[in-house]
């Protein structure tokens, strides 16, 4: 009798854990087709200020810069910047959906989630080179370069980290993950 008690509990323990398992399942891949969906909608909405495709594009002493995604990467417009002019980075929240609106630009010691309504990343470059951009879960990546136009004839040093390429796992493994849920750099 107590032997059957606790073959019916044992069964019921593994019967509620593979219900619970396939519905974790369910959940996931219903979410990842709608990242998926979102992020390959094609942006058909103009930012309030035309952004051309060289770091001359200034207002002012401010450079404005699109930020979007393309291809479950982050691309910039004007994609080369200018070394001590302030940046505003506006986020096309169209393209730029689930974890890569947490974005980070490390080198210059930025990260900011982006929603409706609070969309614009603000900073000044101060290193010249090719500057990274990630997610704060390192899944999605993207560049932009930044020059001294004070001395245009010398190459733009690589002085910020190295981007990579190398897919993350789950919670920091590789440096990729979940984040843990840590909001600082």
């Amino acid at each position: 009798m107590i032997m059957e008690e606790k073959m019916k509990t044992k069964y019921f323990i593994i019967g509620g854990a593979g219900l619970i398992i396939i519905a974790l399942a369910i959940f996931a891949v219903l979410n990842i087709n709608k990242a998926q969906a979102y992020s390959t909608i094609q942006s058909t909405y103009t930012l309030g200020n035309t952004v051309g495709n060289t770091a001359s594009n200034t207002n002012g002493q401010i450079q404005e810069v699109r930020l979007y995604m393309k291809n479950y990467n982050y691309a910039t417009e004007p994609a080369i910047l200018k070394k001590g002019i302030p940046v505003r980075m506006t986020a096309d929240l169209n393209t730029v959906v689930g974890c890569a609106r947490d974005v980070v630009i490390k080198d210059f010691g930025v990260r900011k989630y982006v929603k409706t309504g609070d969309n614009i990343i603000e900073f000044t470059p101060t290193k010249t080179g090719t500057i990274g951009i990630a997610c704060s879960m390192n899944m999605y990546h993207g560049s932009f370069t930044v020059i001294d136009e004070s001395n245009p004839n010398a190459p733009a040093e690589i002085t910020a980290a190295p981007v990579s390429n190398t897919p993350a796992g789950s919670c920091g493994a590789n440096g990729g993950g979940c984040g843990c849920g840590a909001r600082n750099i």
